[in-house]
């Protein structure tokens, strides 16, 4: 499949997603949690991000590699997170967009390599999870940029 062919995939299945609710989230005082509103920002700025791409340079993305991506969020779903079907597929689209065509990390980084999980360091993006992570079954840091932070990070 080309890039502009997914790309079109990507916005179809994510037109009706409710992202206002997402992105009130972000200033909502009943979601305490810091990484939820992290969450929230990150991908509610992906999907503006997502339907105000125009491609100019096509290529070829294998259908395989679209496939297992999709599989292993429907495997991580059906053994981790229950059963909304919403958030799996939004979650689906948004993942093969920031890992296959705008080439960002999965989760929201920051640019501060004590504080942050997933952070930007000399043009490069590093997960301190990843190293760990990547090793359980299905796992999706297989597709995700990120490189391992190392050992120095508590590993």
């Amino acid at each position: 499949m080309n890039v502009t062919e997914l790309l079109d995939e990507i916005k179809e299945n994510l037109k009706d997603y409710p992202i206002e609710y997402l992105r009130n989230k972000v200033t909502d005082d009943r979601y305490k949690d810091p990484l939820t509103k992290k969450l929230a920002k990150y991908n509610s700025e992906t999907w503006d991000e997502i339907f105000a791409l125009k491609i100019t340079r096509d290529y070829e993305i294998k259908d395989k590699i679209i496939e297992n991506l999709k599989s292993d969020i429907d495997y991580y779903f059906d053994t981790y997170a229950g059963g909304d079907e919403e958030t799996r597929e939004f979650t689906k689209y948004i993942s093969l967009y920031l890992a296959l065509i705008s080439k960002k990390p999965l989760h929201p980084f920051g640019d501060n390599p004590i504080k942050d999980q997933v952070f930007l360091e000399n043009g490069e993006y590093k997960c301190k999870s990843r190293i760990m992570s990547i090793k359980d079954k299905n796992s999706l840091c297989r597709y995700c940029i990120c490189k391992n932070a190392g050992l120095s990070f508590g590993f």
